[in-house]
């Protein structure tokens, strides 16, 4: 910080100089590179109490019952005082601090105070200033302020008091600064004279800070129903989305070929991630947290497909920040398939004329098979079975470039268990399922079943 005398002597001309920059601010444009929001400080647009997160409070030198707070309410402002109950010293200083939430940078806004500098003393002056990027005496960072025997710096240009609304300059960066010091002569006092207890008061009602902020959102670990062959009826998209260096996942919007589908904010983070009010002058919208939505969060979002043409389509996800930075995070082809389900039943085991050794017969297992099918891909729904030999073993294989894994076997005191967990499968047109039953001293059965493009699978009983 610059030497106090030296503000004394320089303040008139320093004083014309800021309210013309000022007032300069109201017609400024921030730049649009980055995406913008806005953080609301003590009140909000509605009226309702909004938190003051981001302030704080210092002080150097100030003597007895000086004091800074950073607790605010409607009415009831945050304020910076150099009391009166004893004389301070030039240089000393309460101050309230504005920082920006980390990633974001302060181009503008709005502030809303009350300014007193009406105490003084021989080669001292109550100062009450408002800085930006930097708490430094100069044309760069002071751009606005009232100081005793200067100018007057209120609206009807008769005292050294101002109360109302003040723009913060564009573009500036940095952090918001409001001092209530004496100025002088260093080793003269503020002893004199002063208003509200105090021989400088600095009083902030609300703030609205406009803020810039280049976040990119990010998209990984896609996975659910959606994404599967053949999705049908409301359809699940799982990921985590993320903000990093941004105030946060603010909305996910779904496409299908271009349409959307849905949108919504996944998390609104107990309330944070709700807006207060849009900013009329720039679109941003406003919120009363420095962190107002999750940086990041597993998003499970729905995908519409009942309506969708059988088929083939293409599926888009957008994440979008706080700020309205937006990533297309996800763009694919998917597969919907809505048909009804068509119950198919394996028919009787074809009679075989080989010889059974030892006079016994062959098995004659039923299957029963629910199932969906589009162009390419068929899902098996449900699958039942009947007339399956105590003591045998059935057997589910898959051959094909796309079969799924896994599908397993069973012996017949469990086959249910097996066939639950067969229910859903998807099958790629030239796939072949074989099911075997097995049992000891009989001739073993096998079904073959045979997925086709746009067709029920065909049905085959090998011969035994």
């Amino acid at each position: 910080m610059g030497d106090r005398g030296d503000r004394l002597h320089r303040s008139t001309r320093l004083g014309a100089v800021c309210l013309v920059a000022a007032l300069g601010a109201l017609v400024l444009a921030a730049s649009a590179h980055a995406g913008e929001w806005m953080q609301v400080s003590c009140v909000n647009p509605s009226g309702s109490a909004a938190p003051a997160d981001g302030w704080s409070g210092a002080s150097s030198g100030a003597g007895n019952g000086s004091n800074n707070d950073t607790q605010c309410a409607p009415g009831s402002p945050m304020f910076a005082d150099l009391s009166t109950l004893t004389p301070d010293p030039v240089d000393s200083y309460e101050m309230l601090i504005y920082k920006p939430p980390s990633g974001s940078t302060l181009i503008g806004g709005t502030v809303d105070v009350s300014l007193y500098a009406d105490g003084g003393g021989f080669d001292a002056s109550a100062t009450a200033v408002l800085y930006e990027p930097a708490f430094q005496y100069d044309g760069s960072d002071v751009f606005y302020q009232c100081v005793n025997g200067n100018p007057p710096c209120n609206n009807n240009g008769t005292t050294s008091d101002f109360s109302g609304t003040i723009p913060l300059p564009a573009n500036r960066g940095g952090d918001l600064f409001l001092e209530a010091g004496c100025g002088g002569v260093p080793g003269q006092t503020c002893n004199t004279g002063g208003s509200h207890g105090a021989w400088s008061l600095a009083q902030l009602f609300w703030a609205h800070f406009l803020l810039s902020n280049g976040a990119s959102p990010q998209g990984s670990g896609f996975t659910g129903s959606a994404l599967q062959p053949g999705a049908s009826g409301t359809a699940h998209l799982v990921f985590t989305a993320a903000d990093p260096g941004g105030p946060g996942v603010y909305a996910v919007t779904v496409k299908v070929d271009g349409t959307t589908v849905w949108t919504g904010t996944p998390d609104n983070n107990g309330g944070r991630c709700v807006p207060v009010g849009t900013d009329s002058a720039s679109g941003a919208l406003m919120f009363d947290w420095q962190q107002p939505c999750p940086p990041s969060e597993v998003a499970d979002v729905p995908v519409p497909t009942a309506q969708l043409p059988d088929g083939s389509h293409e599926l888009s996800v957008t994440v979008t920040d706080a700020a309205g930075n937006s990533s297309t995070v996800l763009d694919q082809t998917i597969t919907t398939s809505n048909h009804p389900a068509t119950p198919v039943t394996t028919p009787p085991p074809t009679p075989t004329t080989t010889p059974v050794p030892r006079g016994r017969g062959a098995v004659q297992a039923k299957f029963s098979i629910t199932w969906r099918w589009n162009d390419s891909h068929t899902r098996l729904l449900s699958i039942s079975a009947r007339q399956v030999p105590r003591g045998s073993s059935v057997s589910f294989s898959c051959t094909g470039k796309q079969c799924p894994r896994r599908l397993g076997s069973a012996k017949a005191a469990k086959l249910k268990q097996l066939l639950r967990r067969l229910d859903g499968k998807v099958f790629t047109a030239g796939d072949t399922v074989l099911i075997t039953v097995a049992k000891r001293g009989r001739k073993t059965e096998h079904i073959t079943l045979k997925i086709r493009w746009g067709e029920i699978p065909l049905v085959r009983i090998l011969p035994r």
